[in-house]
């Protein structure tokens, strides 16, 4: 069992490194995080960078915790908050029906979908995973092998709209540049 929470490590890391470098890379990438929040309905326009400020930093508290080896079940511990609270909020907008664009790994255009909320809940449910699976006693080449498939499912999880957009039909030949 301990290889599946090296797994689910390597997969957590993944997409928390890339959510909190989308938000802390720059003032406007920080700017654009908490306008969403604002466009999501989830915040006024004046708690927006105060909420993204703290998202951002929770997403980086989890991700030292899961790295750093003595504090691994805390960091999952804390993934399972943190991941339920995002899977609430993403269930908030849609209830709402708002088409607000996800800006959870950056710059995009996708709206909130039922996708997002099914990614968030599959998150909430592998931190969930690692911390009951956390253990020792493991050889180093399968942790190695554990923690990249974990990694590259990350990374995945960090495209996933690019992914969906890539096996949706584009709808007009105006979206489609190679229809005459």
């Amino acid at each position: 069992m301990a290889y599946v929470a090296i797994g689910c490590q390597g997969l957590l890391t993944v997409v928390l490194l890339v959510a909190t470098a989308s938000k802390i890379r720059g003032a406007r990438a920080l700017r654009s995080f908490a306008a969403s929040l604002t466009e999501m309905g989830l915040v006024r326009p004046r708690a927006a960078v105060p909420l993204a400020v703290a998202v951002a930093a929770a997403e980086s508290a989890t991700l030292v915790l899961l790295t750093v080896p003595a504090t691994r079940r805390l960091g999952f511990a804390a993934g399972v908050l943190l991941f339920a609270v995002l899977t609430a909020g993403v269930g908030m907008v849609l209830a709402r029906g708002s088409a607000a664009a996800c800006r959870c790994f950056g710059a995009s255009a996708e709206p909130l979908r039922r996708r997002h909320l099914v990614r968030n809940a599959a998150l909430t449910g592998l931190a969930g995973a690692g911390l009951a699976a956390a253990g020792s006693g493991v050889a180093t080449a399968g942790a190695i092998v554990a923690f990249a498939a974990g990694a590259l499912a990350g990374l995945l999880v960090t495209v996933l709209d690019d992914v969906v957009a890539l096996f949706t039909p584009l709808k007009t030949a105006r979206e489609n540049p190679w229809r005459t």
